[in-house]
């Protein structure tokens, strides 16, 4: 299988790359704080924060794995 040709300017690739990264942090720390002021509000322990925190490092590191499954061209079938 050949890679296609990327003609978008390094400055393109390097931005998508930059909102890659901020989202999938972002999808692994907002959960977590979340969770934290949840346990604020209500005053229990870390309960909801270690939830919060296991639901985001689980959904940030599936997108990990469908945006590496994607850029490697893998899960695609052979046409």
């Amino acid at each position: 299988m050949t890679e296609p040709d990327d003609d978008r300017a390094p400055a393109a690739v390097a931005y998508q790359w930059a909102s890659r990264v901020m989202t999938v942090s972002l999808e692994m720390a907002a959960p977590g704080l979340v969770g934290y002021w949840i346990d604020q509000r209500l005053g229990s322990r870390v309960v909801f924060t270690v939830l919060g925190t296991s639901v985001g490092m689980a959904l940030g590191i599936w997108h990990l794995i469908r945006m590496s499954v994607r850029e490697t061209g893998q899960g695609r079938e052979e046409r």
